[in-house]
């Protein structure tokens, strides 16, 4: 079924705050049980990625180098070794978004912007359909230059089809802990990434739905950000200064989750890190099972190697001919080198499989080459008519 998605984000933007994150998340959420309630603890869990960097010469810098993916990559798996959970980066790939033609439009900070004006939706999923790599085994990172008023990220709690958006998303200036596109100073320890990723993997911002310190929300398995040891406390942009008193409401200023600046930022509860794993199952599941192999590429009637259907392999049928145990010319898979694998061969003579570093060669004049290759085996067979087939 289909999730129903809501956009939750901040009143803060008309004030112009800088430091906002948006979620999207299930209209309901799953009845996910933690806080002891484990049979057995966590065990280590591990997810495959990939981190699209969408530059544009709009804006400076935003071609990252890879030298910072990697060591963004690095303090990933860093900050999530105490949640058990290790990230296996398996490539960056970079967009140029220029060639998207309403980029301009989308790049605007206040009008059609990413992720949640129609345009800057509907033209965003356009613009990635092609790109994403299957959301339901990957995690797809997005380094993206611009975002609708002060969002520095945004991220999805849970798989959803709807939306090849699905992913983590963060601003470029923000992005890595060293590199010229750092520009905001209070975000240049990559702690972005780390809460939209938190996001990901199931978790809410620690002050959602609270209104006023210590507000009594009911049940906090059903309420809040769904964990009990995070206390009801305002949204805080200061862990020198919290808006409720850490003594008074028995928490310590550093969590991954809420809006401290990136210094404080230090810490997932055990609480937090329960969900996580009770939830991936739940609202993403597959993404922690090994991504399925590639098949590997399969270039038929090709003896040779070398991904055409040609000369190459009329040599090597020529050469090998009589040696009816040649598991290589054993084309149909019959365990045997017979008249039956030189006549595939012929079928596919003049092929030229899409992993050839192709030459004209065999591009051209294959009608007149296949006539001589015909002609010359047939004057084979009949020499050798007794190896031509299988003798029991």
């Amino acid at each position: 079924m289909t999730r129903l998605l809501i956009f939750l984000f901040l009143p803060l933007f008309a004030l112009g705050q800088e430091d906002s994150c948006a979620v999207f998340s299930p209209n309901t959420e799953p009845n996910i049980q933690t806080m002891g309630l484990f049979m057995n603890p966590p065990s280590w869990e591990t997810i495959h990625y990939v981190v699209h960097v969408h530059h544009t010469d709009s804006f400076p810098n935003s071609y990252v180098p890879e030298e910072v993916i990697w060591d963004s990559h690095d303090h990933l798996n860093e900050e999530f070794e105490e949640a058990l959970l290790e990230f296996e980066l398996v490539d960056i790939i970079y967009h140029n978004f220029d060639e998207w033609p309403t980029s301009p439009q989308l790049l605007q900070p206040y009008n059609t912007c990413v992720p949640y004006s129609g345009l800057g939706y509907y033209e965003m999923n356009d613009y990635l359909e092609p790109i994403v790599w299957d959301r339901q085994q990957y995690m797809n990172v997005h380094v993206f230059p611009q975002f609708c008023a002060g969002i520095l990220g945004f991220a999805w709690t849970a798989y959803t089809a709807a939306t090849d958006m699905d992913g983590v998303w963060v601003r470029t200036n923000v992005f890595g802990r060293f590199g010229d596109q750092l520009t905001v100073p209070t975000r240049m320890e990559n702690k972005t990434l780390i809460h939209e990723v938190g996001h990901y993997v199931s978790l809410h911002h620690v002050f959602r739905n609270v209104e006023f310190c210590g507000e009594n929300l009911g049940d906090c398995l059903e309420t809040g950000d769904f964990v009990c040891d995070t206390p009801p406390t305002k949204l805080n942009w200061s862990c020198e200064n919290p808006i409720c008193p850490p003594g008074l409401y028995d928490y310590t200023p550093n969590n991954h989750m809420d809006y401290y600046v990136d210094s404080c930022r230090t810490n997932f509860t055990s609480g937090q890190i329960e969900r996580i794993h009770a939830a991936l199952p739940i609202l993403r599941p597959g993404i922690t099972d090994p991504p399925d192999e590639p098949e590997d590429p399969v270039c038929y009637g090709d003896i040779s190697g070398d991904w055409v259907v040609g000369m190459n392999d009329i040599l090597l049928l020529l050469q090998h001919w009589g040696e009816i145990d040649w598991e290589q010319g054993d084309v149909n898979g019959d365990g045997y080198f017979t008249v039956s694998d030189v006549n595939i061969v012929l079928t596919y003579f003049g092929t030229v499989c899409p992993q050839a570093e192709q030459d004209p060669f065999y591009r051209e004049e294959t009608e007149l080459i296949r006539t001589e290759s015909v002609k010359s085996l047939l004057d084979l067979l009949n020499e050798y008519p007794g190896n031509a087939t299988r003798s029991n």
